[in-house]
């Protein structure tokens, strides 16, 4: 499987369990934590840090929040989640514009060792025409 693969495989599987601790408990039937129905307890349920919970499954925690009674969440919070969304596709963008450069300026560094090695043993001088005579 590939990296971007075991990513998403993995990103899957923690929504699962976020769910599956979302439903405990609303129910009332925890099993990893002490029931109440806070961010802290749903990362202790589902066995997920709460920085990966606000980092990768905001949008679970905004669903728990709201179901919970903690209202609904503030529409500038929901703007600066889909700008951190934006900004991480947009790292991934120049990330892999990085990798492309660097690809290119070995391949321009090979040329350029090449062409030097191959002009220094000639070392060839040609000797210019003056443009002015007598200056």
């Amino acid at each position: 499987m590939t990296l971007m693969g075991d990513a998403a495989a993995r990103n899957d599987e923690e929504r699962q369990r976020v769910r599956a601790a979302m439903s405990r408990l609303q129910d009332n039937k925890a099993e990893q934590s002490n029931g109440a129905r806070t961010v802290l307890a749903l990362a202790d349920e589902s066995g997920i840090s709460r920085q990966r919970l606000y980092e990768h499954h905001s949008d679970l925690l905004n669903e728990f929040k709201v179901t919970v009674g903690y209202g609904p969440v503030a529409a500038n919070a929901e703007a600066l989640q889909r700008q951190l969304a934006q900004a991480r596709d947009h790292n991934q963008e120049l990330a892999a514009e990085n990798t492309q450069l660097r690809s290119k300026i070995r391949t321009l560094s090979a040329v350029i060792t090449e062409l030097t090695h191959d002009t220094s043993g000639d070392n060839v001088v040609v000797s210019m025409a003056r443009k002015h005579p007598g200056r």
